[in-house]
């Protein structure tokens, strides 16, 4: 896993030249809806999309991490669908449905089932490589080819190309620092219960940092977003008291957070830290949105991993994933 973080900027890299040398044609000139079909790894690249294109498509996207094809697709929605295997069930699942119901669909794959289906059906797709090994690895490869296919379907211009670019030199520019901070976050973590929180700008990064934190250091974690959370769960920090020790606050803060969900975050920070020890600050880099995602997601990344270390778990493993995998072929 750590040769993959360390070469997240190289992945980026090559993962534009994929999609620049992707030979990628649409049937239909326009689209009025768009359903992104995935889960766990790809999955998460599904939403961290949504979020960075929410003002600059016109049409919706909507994230499907599931078996069903909402009821609203037919001929005018596209259907991405993105799995580093090209096997996984819940996609395919969602790419039978949009076939049925005459919708577009596309792919994102290293091959297996959903690169043969494309294939025989002239479908649009992008192969990514499989070298990584797994889908959480992948995720440059996976985010910039569905931003490209969105490019190639007319639904979104290339400033994208222009901010990856970008994002590849801010990476490699904080690098040293990056992986200081990590090391800093991780130590505060051991041992502790993550309460993630993030304003909705940053909520599928704050959800990848769980999941990197689940999959990698092999420890729970949870994710809320403001303001929904000063709504509801602010009121929860009464109970049960015994295990307010046990828990660590991270605030994630971007400078495209909303003022008043900002605000939000600072005023519940007096009740928080009336309970735990610290409540600590992620503070996003970048010029833009997509260069402060990517930047916390590599920092949070390293933050995994070296979690994993002191955990004393293999970040390679998924033991209680694969069982599941198994146990479920059999049904």
């Amino acid at each position: 896993m750590k040769q993959h973080i360390e070469g997240f900027t190289q992945q980026l890299r090559h993962a534009l030249e994929i999609g620049e040398g992707a030979a990628v044609t649409f049937p239909r000139p326009k689209y009025n809806h768009v359903v992104m079909a995935g889960m766990g790894g790809s999955g998460i690249c599904s939403s961290i999309l949504q979020a960075y294109v929410a003002d600059k498509l016109k049409v919706p996207v909507v994230v499907q991490k599931g078996y069903t094809l909402p009821a609203f697709a037919g001929p005018s929605t596209l259907v991405i669908a993105s799995s580093f295997s090209g096997n996984t069930e819940e996609a395919l699942s969602v790419v039978r449905q949009a076939m049925e119901a005459e919708a577009g669909v596309a792919f994102v794959t290293s091959g297996g089932e959903m690169l043969r289906m494309a294939q025989a059906n002239n479908m649009p797709h992008i192969v990514i490589p499989s070298d990584a090994g797994q889908p959480r690895a992948s995720l440059g490869f996976t985010l910039v080819q569905q931003l490209y296919l969105l490019h190639y379907a007319e639904l979104l211009d290339d400033t994208f190309k222009t901010e990856l670019r970008q994002s590849i030199t801010l990476l490699e520019e904080q690098a040293g620092s990056i992986k200081v901070q990590a090391s800093a976050l991780a130590s505060s973590l051991r041992g502790k219960l993550p309460m993630l929180y993030a304003s909705d700008a940053l909520a599928p990064v704050a959800l990848r940092f769980q999941q990197q934190l689940n999959t990698n250091a092999k420890q729970l974690a949870h994710v809320n977003v403001l303001p929904e959370a000063s709504h509801n769960e602010v009121e929860g920090w009464q109970q049960p008291a015994e295990l307010f020790s046990n828990l660590a606050v991270v605030y994630i803060k971007t400078g495209y957070d909303h003022p008043r969900a900002r605000l939000r975050m600072e005023l519940a920070r007096p009740v928080l830290e009336h309970k735990v020890q610290d409540v600590l600050e992620v503070e996003a880099v970048g010029a833009t949105l997509l260069e402060q995602m990517l930047y916390l997601i590599h920092l949070f990344d390293w933050v995994s991993l070296y979690l994993a270390g002191l955990n004393k778990v293999d970040p390679n493993t998924t033991d209680n994933i694969n069982y599941l995998k198994v146990e479920l072929s059999k049904v």
